[in-house]
């Protein structure tokens, strides 16, 4: 090929270059998420979309219908996955509903009035924020008087948390987890409709193979503590996993269900480029073990830019 084709290629085979490779990553990810340099691929389901939907688009006016079909074909992948996310018929939470609230608020972030007014204005009945640091914890420290039962747990780093709460904790504790024993916060909560366990975690981002495994046995971990348990279950953090993700099966498989079902895909990490922007932050759910599906989430919602790279995230939910 010339320079000239390097340089300003055709329409038709670029359209189809790039069609190829947006066709075949989702595959990839989906076969081999075992794998975790190929589970990273998983992560980019709505990116994947968009760039076949464009592609499909640039052949249909170049009228290239054999290329048109293996497009479509590709869709097939990403837009499997993603569909849950859209609007559909959905059950409405019964009995008492809670608001819950999870925010990364990032350790170098000093925009710390903007989060506690945002946190005041949302005004949840419960909320876990990680990266929370000494300075994080201080300035924090008004919400006490609207949540008085809260737990800080400022450490070096990006691995320590508040958790806040209007409701009362029965019981605490903080489960190490992995070789970097990463803390778990595991809260027994006095809700009006009864007790239920509150799960708080921000696991490593899977940047390299050991953590990524580190990231799997944490959520691992979560899934293992919601099957034993009892009561209802709400799993909310920095999970370094969109729902897409081989990681997140074993949460799955608990029985826990993603909030943001049937609400749309709500980017909450670097959600300000749409390259990037994925969904890590989760808020969890399941009803009590005898009655895992007594559980519905309400509204939820993804929150505005608050200086950190991660979005914050509400939902409201009942069982």
């Amino acid at each position: 090929m010339s320079l000239r084709g390097l340089l300003f290629p055709k329409p038709g085979p670029f359209v189809a270059r790039m069609a190829v490779l947006a066709g075949v990553l989702p595959v990839i990810g989906w076969i081999g998420g075992k794998v975790w340099l190929l589970d990273l691929f998983n992560h980019f389901q709505v990116q994947y979309a968009a760039v076949l939907t464009l592609c499909l688009m640039a052949l249909l006016v170049l009228k290239s219908w054999r290329l048109v079909a293996l497009v479509a074909l590709f869709m097939a992948v990403p837009l499997v996955r993603i569909a849950p996310l859209f609007p559909a018929g959905r059950a409405e939470p019964q009995g008492t509903v809670m608001r819950f609230a999870t925010f990364n608020v990032l350790t170098s972030n000093q925009r710390y009035d903007e989060a506690l007014k945002w946190i005041r204005e949302t005004d949840p009945d419960v909320i876990f924020l990680p990266e929370v640091d000494e300075t994080w914890a201080g300035a924090l420290a008004p919400l006490r008087d609207s949540h008085p039962y809260f737990i800080d747990y400022p450490v070096e780093g990006n691995f320590g948390f508040a958790f806040y709460s209007k409701l009362p904790i029965v019981s605490r504790e903080i489960i190490p987890s992995g070789q970097l024993e990463l803390p778990l916060l595991k809260v027994m909560l006095a809700g009006a409709g009864g007790n239920f366990c509150f799960l708080g975690a921000h696991p490593v981002p899977p940047t390299t193979e050991f953590w990524a495994s580190e990231r799997n046995v944490f959520l691992k971990r979560i899934a293992e503590e919601t099957a034993e348990e009892i009561w209802p279950v709400v799993v909310a953090g920095d999970l370094n996993a969109t729902r897409w993700s081989h990681a997140m099966k074993p949460l799955f498989k608990a029985g826990l269900i993603d909030s943001a079902r049937g609400r749309g895909i709500g980017a909450t990490w670097m959600a300000g480029n749409p390259l990037v922007a994925i969904p890590i932050d989760h808020l969890l759910y399941r009803g009590p073990r005898e009655r895992p599906e007594a559980a519905a989430c309400g509204e939820r919602w993804v929150g505005p830019e608050l200086g950190s790279d991660h979005r914050p995230v509400v939902a409201e939910i009942g069982w």
